[in-house]
């Protein structure tokens, strides 16, 4: 059997980590995956978890298996973190939740059940978007557009023509929108862009499929969500997909969140959540818990949250201080060149305005590796790299421009 498998090769992001890997270079450089990292090079476990994590021990909780729909507390707890307490949408149970394996599942199972109920649905995806997210919908059967939504050579939103493409949309289809921190350029809407988005979508009749992973390291906690939350009193309806994995520092412990939210005065709440049960359980039977019962312990005890949001605001100012400082030493190598847009963007993540070539280039002269499209990952960064990484973006830019000369 297996040895009719076709060659079967690594795709650019994998490609990426085998050449990380095999690199021997002591001090090369991985601003690639998606984790934070302090100034020590590590990705330390915040002090909120491990007190949560040293008290769900201490209770000596059995593991038996759970539904498949998972940790309802944890469901609700993150429904309120994401939407607010006194979000309507929480006031009229509207919400149909299941506890998943971090938002990758979330997207994968939310797909599934939207290709279960309307398989002539497509989805409509930024581009530039994390290519993985393309599978999720892709493997469930679901067709793939594109809209426009960030100019990487110039460095700013498209948002006159992502409207514009967006008007193509079919009654039905889906709209992948990334509620903060936009993975992978860092560029986000602002609220009145919301608000324009959340018209669009009601004039043209279609599904909201909006994916939260990096609350938080924004503008802050809350201020991170507030786009999202007025995009939500707006649309009718709308699936929503939430990752603890950045937030709470727990990569490897999967925990993340599917909502399906339903229509004012929908008949169908139990319907539909048999139907997601039933989806996440031919996906994968049932979701880990420990991370969902962290974060549960976190956010409902006091003391813990006050601890971890803390935590995460220092994580948050860690982040802004390497984006400015990536800023400076550009600038400061490159006279005359602007790198505002490292601080007009939000989050872990920005794309720098590199071919990808270029980006191999950077690895093989400097050994610097991030994921295409030149995700540069700020949050892993430490002070001492930003003047490396100053000087090699520097190198990209006098090597293309000697080319264009010899061109």
């Amino acid at each position: 059997m297996f040895e009719n498998l076709a060659q079967y090769d690594n795709d650019q992001i994998e490609a990426m980590f085998v050449r990380l890997a095999t690199d021997p270079d002591p001090c090369k450089i991985d601003l690639g995956i998606g984790v934070y990292r302090d100034e020590t090079g590590q990705a330390p476990v915040m002090e909120s978890v491990r007190r949560a994590e040293q008290q769900l021990l201490d209770r000596r909780l059995p593991k038996s298996y759970m539904s498949p729909l998972g940790n309802a507390d944890y469901c609700k707890d993150v429904e309120r973190l994401v939407l607010g307490d006194e979000h309507r949408l929480i006031a009229e149970n509207r919400i149909v939740s299941a506890q998943t394996p971090g938002a990758g599942s979330a997207l994968r199972a939310g797909a599934e059940l939207v290709n279960s109920i309307s398989p002539q649905a497509s989805v409509w995806v930024s581009q530039p978007v994390w290519g993985h997210q393309l599978e999720f919908f892709s493997t469930a059967g679901i067709g793939i557009e594109t809209y426009r939504y960030y100019d990487q050579v110039n460095s700013r939103l498209c948002f006159a023509e992502m409207q514009e493409d967006l008007r193509q949309m079919r009654a039905g289809d889906l709209l992948l929108l990334h509620g903060c921190c936009h993975n992978p350029t860092g560029q986000d809407l602002d609220l009145e862009q919301w608000r324009m988005i959340a018209e669009l979508v009601v004039e043209k009749g279609v599904v909201p499929f909006v994916d939260v992973a990096y609350q938080g390291f924004g503008a802050g906690i809350e201020e991170d969500v507030a786009g999202l939350r007025l995009f939500a009193d707006l649309v009718p309806q709308m699936l929503l997909t939430v990752s603890s994995s950045k937030s709470f520092g727990i990569y490897r412990e999967r925990a993340g969140l599917l909502s399906v939210i339903l229509p004012p005065g929908a008949t169908s709440f139990e319907n539909v959540q048999r139907r997601l049960r039933d989806t996440v359980r031919q996906l994968y039977f049932m979701a880990p818990n420990h991370g969902a019962a962290t974060v549960h312990e976190i956010l409902s005890t006091p003391a813990l949250e006050t601890l971890w949001r803390s935590e995460l605001n220092a994580i948050r100012a860690h982040v802004e201080t390497m984006r400015a400082a990536l800023k400076a030493t550009i600038e400061q190598r490159i006279p005359g060149f602007d790198a505002g847009f490292l601080l007009r963007q939000y989050g872990m993540f920005s794309c720098l305005p590199i071919t990808f070539e270029e980006q191999l280039f950077l690895e093989q002269e400097f050994h610097i590796y991030m994921l295409p499209p030149a995700r540069v990952n700020v949050a892993a960064m430490n002070s001492r790299q930003s003047a490396t990484l100053a000087e090699a973006f520097n190198s990209v830019r006098e090597r293309r421009i000697a080319g264009q000369k010899t061109g």
